[in-house]
């Protein structure tokens, strides 16, 4: 934690810009200001670390935030990303998160979702992203100590 507070004060003070990359979405949320989420090598969603971190929209999106720890939830409560992730050499028709989605529907296995923009801050690639953001929750932002 020491690392990316000095790390962040330097960004602060430097004006630097980091390319950070890492599954840890509580160190991504410390250390961004903006955040790219890659499935199999698209970038599935972007956004500010606020849009991205409260409204999630794209399912593996979804998928990630709630795999984050919380300490009031049960670690039951947690539901995996199901199945295996397809091949970066053989990728799927259409959506390559379809065989894992539990929203897709025929259309995602069939054609590459079209690239949406929900706001000035936050764009996606899905070909139902209002229906999944429907139900969304909003995901607390963490802090690193």
């Amino acid at each position: 934690a020491q690392v990316l507070n000095l790390m962040r004060k330097l960004q602060r003070e430097n004006g630097l810009t980091y390319f950070f990359i890492s599954h840890n979405m509580a160190v991504i949320s410390h250390i961004s200001d903006r955040v790219g989420v890659m499935y199999l090598g698209r970038l599935v969603e972007q956004g500010s670390v606020e849009e991205i971190f409260t409204h999630p929209a794209h399912p593996y999106t979804r998928m990630l935030m709630a795999a984050i720890p919380q300490f009031d939830a049960p670690s039951s409560a947690r539901e995996p990303i199901r199945g295996e992730a397809p091949s970066p050499l053989a990728p799927p028709p259409g959506c390559a998160f379809a065989p894992r989605c539990p929203y897709a529907k025929p259309l995602c296995h069939q054609a590459m979702p079209p690239a949406h923009s929900l706001s000035d801050n936050h764009q996606l690639e899905c070909h139902f992203p209002i229906e999944v953001m429907a139900g969304s929750a909003s995901i607390p932002l963490a802090k690193v100590s």
